[in-house]
């Protein structure tokens, strides 16, 4: 009987040290693959990551910098792309490929900055309002599908109304706070202002931002237009929460025409938040934003 317990002794120290090798070997597969998985999607997760460790509080907001860096993307029909060095390709045969290329580009943006939950500047404001610019976007001029060689922003946000993010919510919704596009356009109507175009030869910004609790009257007025740039106009129907309703150029009632920019809002950390928006690079619609400064990397 002794001799049968040594020998299931050292049967057991065999599949000890087979467990142990297989372990190991798991271990490092599982590194591998995981860096793989990564390679995807790093500059995305590696950014929200660093939103949500800033707006934890564990450690003072200075000592946490944002990692977040700006998508060069190129949209494309035959893959060529002039207007970049470099960029990210997206290939899109028809309009509704187009949109929702542009659509995932702000979606991500909102995702990777909080949806509005997470505080990541916290007491660090001086000024009015915090960009962010996610994406620069540009159209190859193999896109042959947009008459006038421009995009009506108000076909855009049609295909956000009808077109669903989640089970729960479409993509007007999750980035307007909107659930209804007649309730858009009917302000817009309302104020003589219009959704606008994007020219095709003219890249844009995804960009949201982040607005100063103490600057939030400063920066958005009172109905009228902050040095010629942003005028707000609040709805509250068709929304889940209240929110404003953005627009460039203008004012806010009455007046010349301005253009749609995007909506802001409370968010649940408590801050002011302009949602993500489409933005003319470079341009005098940026401009007018007055970005106090830029969280993200170029």
């Amino acid at each position: 009987m002794i001799k049968n317990k040594k020998k299931k002794g050292e049967i057991t120290t065999e599949q000890i040290v087979l467990i142990i090798v297989l372990i190991v070997s798991f271990a490092v597969i599982l590194f591998f693959l995981i860096r793989l998985n990564l390679g995807k999607t790093t500059d995305q997760e590696t950014c929200h990551n660093s939103v949500v460790t800033r707006s934890s509080g564990v450690l003072p907001a200075d000592s946490i910098p944002l990692n977040c860096k700006t998508q060069y993307i190129c949209i494309s029909k035959d893959g060529s792309c002039e207007e970049m060095t470099s960029p990210q390709i997206e290939k899109a045969k028809t309009q509704e490929e187009v949109y929702s290329i542009l659509a995932n580009q702000m979606a991500d943006c909102w995702w990777m900055f909080g949806e509005g939950k997470l505080d990541y500047v916290k007491d660090q404001l001086t000024g009015n309002l915090y960009c962010s610019i996610c994406s620069q976007i540009a159209f190859d001029n193999s896109l042959d599908m947009f008459e006038n060689g421009e995009i009506d922003k108000k076909s855009f946000y049609e295909y956000l109304s009808k077109t669903n993010y989640s089970e729960e919510e479409s993509y007007l919704e999750y980035l307007t706070g909107l659930n209804d596009i007649n309730v858009l356009e009917q302000a817009l109507k309302q104020d003589s202002k219009e959704f606008g175009v994007m020219p095709l030869n003219k890249q844009q910004y995804v960009v949201m931002g982040i607005i100063n609790k103490v600057g939030v009257v400063a920066w958005v007025g009172t109905g009228v237009v902050i040095g010629g740039g942003i005028a707000l106009a609040v709805v509250t129907a068709g929304a889940s929460i209240p929110v404003s309703i953005a627009i460039i150029g203008g004012t806010a009632i009455g007046g010349t025409a301005g253009y749609f920019a995007g909506t802001t809002f409370k968010g649940e950390s408590g801050q002011e938040f302009l949602r993500p928006l489409l933005v003319e690079a470079n341009s005098d619609k940026f401009t007018a934003l007055k970005c106090t400064g830029i969280k993200t990397l170029g």
